[in-house]
């Protein structure tokens, strides 16, 4: 069955531990969690309501003809979940790829994934259920004046990520959250990097 795709694109991740690493992002419409994200006033940065469909086999040729022989891909949105099926992610296990997901945490995701990057935007007690057995890595957007989180998600690796202004760096934002990780070092920073590096 074919999924909606916003936009399929090969660049570098810019965030979290996988910074730097050339992946296959295909962003998927839609998303569940926008008014989450939304009451707790974060803006989204990324377009994902419109879209086009494409199967797995459609998709894999565009990786094939255009993904310069890359093996990593991130599915992200929007809201990956609401869409991405288990019998998607074994597809692509299949065919050599590794796998990794950017969600907020509002559903479980399939199995299967390489990598799961939990950034929430739903109460903790929906995450303790929803990822049971933790995650690779979690990373939490501040503002200046937003305190430490305390996750109920076990997690390899724990980031704090200052929000940005659209594609500009927050000044303040960043100074805090440099702060809080001073503060509490089983946590690290990370930047949007894509950003500063114009590869959006």
């Amino acid at each position: 069955m074919p999924m909606l795709i916003s936009e399929i694109f090969y660049s570098l991740q810019g965030e979290g531990k996988r910074a730097g690493e050339p992946s296959i992002f295909i962003r998927l419409t839609g998303c569940s969690a926008k008014h989450a994200c939304y009451a707790s006033g974060v803006r989204c940065d990324t377009e994902f309501e419109s879209g086009k469909p494409m199967t797995s086999e459609e998709i894999l040729q565009w990786i094939f003809l255009q993904g310069n022989g890359c093996t990593w891909i991130v599915w992200t949105g929007g809201e990956p979940t609401d869409q991405l099926t288990e019998d998607v992610v074994e597809f692509f296990n299949q065919n050599g790829f590794k796998q990794a997901i950017e969600t907020s945490g509002i559903k479980p995701v399939p199995k299967g994934l390489s990598w799961v990057t939990l950034s929430p935007k739903v109460a903790e007690h929906v995450l303790e259920k929803n990822f049971p057995s933790g995650v690779e890595e979690i990373k939490y957007v501040r503002h200046i004046g937003q305190d430490i989180p305390k996750p109920k998600v076990a997690a390899l690796h724990k980031f704090l990520s200052p929000h940005f202004d659209g594609i500009h760096p927050n000044d303040e934002n960043i100074r805090h959250c440099i702060d809080l990780c001073l503060k509490n070092p089983e946590w690290s920073l990370s930047i949007q990097q894509h950003k500063l590096w114009q590869i959006l």
